[in-house]
């Protein structure tokens, strides 16, 4: 901005200003302000003059906002706190970063000031935003260290007059739980069994309390376990009381999102004899097409089991090889083959019974289905003759008398004979017929035993 001319007369002074922006035209504005009789403006005038003049700067660019470059990006949310989150774990937030300009954004930078911090996944830089849109990313806080921990990320841009968008981050490391022991790893009728959690860093001065559970109501553990100020690790008491049968029990420490577990495999406190299944299906069979499923004795207890023999109800079911009696000792299994050989169609269901000095019943139940047998015929059309259907004929056991199978015409290159029996021989043969009905000479002959 700056004059031109001025012009002093009696009455009237005239002013002319002129405005240029960079790259456009220069405008000129003349103002004409009346002179008082001692050659001094009126307060109000120079107050107007004023106005006039910071309002131009402002417009033309020479000291005032250049719409121009007036884009920002805008972070939400503008701070994350992420909470305590225990050494070896981590934790994630979701940032949206807006464009509230009218000109493209370029993010050609994602930089963190602190070492805990970091993009979650791949970021591809750089990244252009356009208005109104949004780019979004996780932050991850991992720490490092036990305590309080903070840092920046500073969101650089291709565009150096919008500065740098920045969102505060802040989070706290505890120690985490690395492992959690027993001193048994099975147990038999009652016990008390010592165990140790143990951290991955030292606690700090008010110590740690850790959360405990059990799977299992056979195994009682204290609710809570403190780890004693600047210390890795605490032990407690798990109180084991009888069961019945065999199971395993899983006892779980855990604090600040991290956490450890130990199994336990319980037993009961004599012999008892396990089975590897509580039924078996043999699914569908042939008549006479016998089928044979395993089923495994394991002796689960702390002493021997003696097995004196194995009953089998049911039609259809048998154990062949079995011998009996056996003895398990604890650890010991045995394999029983079980078989099913229906000679009926039909279902069958059965179960299988151990005899033993178990504490507990070992049982299973049995199932299976039965079918009869079937053949199943398949030819080749003519390739000149019209056809309009096939006679099928069969004979048994190797003679010449064939019989008709169908007493309809069969109109597929298909058939499906039914009523076979087990341990049979059956000849077929196949003849097509055409619209008049007259019948061809016969296929060649396909034999097939049943076994």
């Amino acid at each position: 901005m700056g004059y031109q001319r001025s012009a002093n007369k009696s009455r009237r002074s005239e002013v002319v200003m002129y405005t240029k922006e960079v790259g456009g035209p220069t405008v000129y504005q003349t103002s004409t302000n009346k002179v008082s009789p001692r050659g001094k403006s009126p307060l109000w005038l120079n107050i107007l003059a004023f106005i006039q003049f910071s309002f131009l700067l402002g417009v033309c660019g020479c000291g005032g906002v250049n719409l121009k470059t007036s884009n920002t990006l805008v972070a939400s949310p503008s701070s994350i706190t992420f909470g305590t989150v225990a050494l070896g774990k981590s934790a994630t937030a979701s940032v949206s970063l807006q464009n509230r300009g009218i000109a493209p954004v370029e993010i050609s930078q994602l930089n963190f000031n602190a070492q805990s911090f970091s993009v979650n996944g791949s970021s591809t830089l750089p990244a252009t935003v356009a208005p109104g849109a949004t780019y979004n990313l996780t932050v991850q806080f991992n720490p490092s260290t036990v305590g309080a921990a903070s840092g920046q990320l500073v969101v650089g841009t291709g565009t150096a007059s919008l500065g740098a968008t920045k969102i505060g981050l802040s989070g706290s490391g505890s120690p985490g739980l690395s492992a959690l022991t027993c001193s048994l790893s099975s147990v038999f009728g009652s016990a008390t069994d010592s165990c140790t959690i143990t951290l991955n860093a030292e606690t700090g001065s008010g110590g740690l309390s850790v959360n405990l559970s059990s799977s299992d109501a056979a195994v009682v553990l204290p609710a809570t376990v403190d780890v004693p100020a600047n210390s890795t690790s605490a032990s407690f008491t798990a109180k084991v009381s009888p069961v019945i049968s065999p199971q395993s029990a899983t006892l779980t420490a855990s604090e600040g999102g991290s956490s450890s577990s130990y199994a336990v495999q319980l037993g009961p406190d004599g012999p008892f004899l396990s089975l590897n299944s509580t039924g078996i299906s043999f699914g569908t069979t042939a008549v006479n097409m016998p089928v044979t499923q395993d089923v495994v004795l394991t002796s689960s207890g702390n002493q021997p089991v003696s097995v004196a023999s194995a009953i089998l109800a049911g039609a259809g079911f048998t154990i062949p090889t079995a011998t009996f009696p056996l003895t398990l000792n604890p650890g010991q299994t045995a394999t029983l083959h079980v078989q099913f050989d229906p000679k009926t169609v039909g279902s069958d269901t059965g179960q299988l019974a151990i005899n033993s000095n178990s504490l507990g019943t070992a049982a299973i139940g049995l199932s299976g289905t039965a079918v009869a047998y079937e053949v199943q015929l398949n030819w080749n059309a003519p390739g000149s003759d019209v056809v309009t259907g096939y006679k099928v004929y069969r004979s048994t056991g190797g003679t010449s008398n064939y019989e008709l199978l169908s007493s309809s015409v069969v109109s597929e290159t298909t058939y499906t004979d039914t009523s076979v029996q087990s341990g049979d021989a059956y000849d077929y043969v196949v003849e097509s017929v055409d619209a008049s009905g007259k019948q061809s000479g016969p296929s060649n002959t396909t034999t097939v035993v049943v076994p």
